[in-house]
C-alpha cells in the first residue's frame, strides 16, 4: 500500500490477509481526518 496526504492505494486485497495493518492505517486515517 502506498499513501500521500488522504489519499491510499493497494494492489493487492489486504482483506484476504490475517494482517491487520492495512486496516489499521486506513482507519486511523479516516478518525483523523476533518469533515466537510
Amino acid at each position: 500500500a502506498v499513501r500521500q496526504g488522504k489519499i491510499m492505494a493497494a494492489t493487492f486485497h489486504p482483506e484476504l490477509s490475517d494482517d491487520p495493518r492495512v486496516h489499521q492505517a486506513f482507519l486511523d486515517l479516516v478518525s483523523n481526518g476533518s469533515r466537510s
